[in-house]
């Protein structure tokens, strides 16, 4: 043990660069402490111990060779969470009547990185591939950043939001994975993470969630990342894509003690019929919380089922209420159309949202919350549009009795979260 103590003394001394009198203190403390090699060889000298050390070192740190594939990966993951400047804006000023507090957005969708040819990377951004519901297709790193969504979010006035990050089944989703944790790790405050895993839901042989095991493993990358499972919708994709999934299909249930073990809340785009089905889940599990949406079922539908199941809870974001013409606003092929239309629509959109949703919310005040279904096309993530689907939340919310208006707007998601 003293001869190692000696050898780690005279390393420090002479890879540090000590002064001579520095040199004979030191040397002072080793004879001080008795410490007397048993011959010549036990002492290297300090270029001996130099160069051996480089050779340590060296040898620690085996060259990364990168394929060229995964350079392309890794390009879209670093353009995904590139920075970009967020210039304040003037704060929207609200009439009274107005509901003025904090809002959490407990609908959006965050777009994935573009899965196509490396080739296809350097397209000009006026030839972005069409989104499903029409405009220009959201991808992130090539026409929007992580970045720019959190500074929309931030100037629009939404202080926190439930976001919907997809992974997806296949090589990509490891990068995927990685996307979220570093967005968490930069806006830990903003964003509330739910895992959207497909199960290749635009196949007819797919599903709209991978199965138990996949999930499981995505889950275990990032351990203790994820806050929530979903969206996940249950009906029969359109165009030819995966059938319907049932809440008590095989698949789910295969699915549920995974999402109760890392206390998971739990998002349902629910199909039509789906009404037993899903009542039977969520008396099978009191205790897993689920969030639903989705004009499947009527109003006095969700109200009864809400009325027997603590553990439901419903987003309202449609705010045409039963003519889903709010729906076609979100999406199509520009904001400014998009503004257009909800200017000129704006007191018919409170109106109906009113006549269509204020008897549910006051009458289970404790189990609907707001939020937006935003994603698809990339000018959903523009401020503008941020905006205008704020204040069209403000003013709806004003016209709620003022004992369920916080609730609605932001204190029934914070207690979901509260509750997993």
């Amino acid at each position: 043990m003293k001869i190692t103590l000696a050898l780690f003394l005279f390393v420090v001394i002479f890879l540090s660069g000590c002064s001579s009198e520095q040199i004979q203190e030191n040397k002072e403390i080793i004879e001080t402490a008795d410490i007397e090699p048993k011959d010549e060889a036990a002492v290297q000298k300090p270029a001996e111990l130099e160069n051996k050390s480089q050779i340590i070192l060296e040898s620690e740190q085996p060259e990364i060779i990168i394929s060229p594939e995964e350079q392309v990966w890794r390009g879209r993951v670093e353009k995904a969470l590139a920075p970009s400047p967020c210039p304040d804006v003037p704060k929207p000023e609200y009439p009274a009547s107005y509901y003025q507090g904090p809002l959490t957005d407990t609908h959006l969708h965050i777009p994935s990185i573009p899965d196509w040819s490396p080739e296809e990377d350097s397209l000009p951004k006026d030839q972005a591939p069409e989104g499903r519901f029409g405009g220009p297709q959201a991808l992130l790193g090539w026409n929007v950043k992580m970045s720019e969504i959190a500074c929309t979010l931030k100037r629009e006035g939404t202080h926190k939001n439930f976001a919907f990050f997809p992974v997806y089944e296949g090589e990509e989703s490891l990068y995927q994975l990685e996307i979220w944790k570093r967005t968490m790790q930069e806006y830990p405050n903003q964003f509330t993470p739910f895992i959207m895993s497909s199960g290749n839901d635009d196949d007819p042989d797919g599903f709209p969630t991978v199965d138990a095991e996949t999930l499981k493993e995505m889950l275990a990358v990032y351990p203790n990342l994820f806050e929530g499972y979903g969206e996940i919708g249950l009906y029969a994709r359109e165009n030819g894509g995966s059938p319907e999934l049932p809440p008590d299909s095989p698949r789910l249930q295969e699915i549920y003690p995974i999402v109760k073990q890392h206390n998971l809340v739990v998002y349902f785009h629910l199909g039509d019929g789906h009404k037993d089905n899903f009542e039977k889940v969520l008396k099978q599990y009191p205790d897993i919380t689920f969030i639903w949406h989705g004009d499947q079922l009527t109003v006095d539908e969700v109200k009864d089922i809400l009325g027997k199941h603590p553990n439901a809870h419903y987003g309202i974001d449609e705010f045409f209420g039963g003519e889903r013409e709010i729906f076609e606003m979100y999406v199509g092929e520009s904001k400014e159309e998009y503004l257009e239309t909800a200017n000129t629509k704006f007191d018919k959109i409170i109106q109906q949202a009113i006549s269509h949703w204020k008897s549910l919310i006051e009458q289970h005040p404790d189990q609907v919350q707001w939020g937006t279904d935003r994603g698809d096309a990339v000018w959903n993530y523009d401020l503008d549009v941020g905006q205008m689907q704020v204040k069209i939340a403000r003013a709806f919310i004003g016209k709620l009795d003022p004992a369920v208006q916080e609730k609605f707007a932001y204190k029934n998601a914070q207690k979901l979260l509260e509750k997993s």
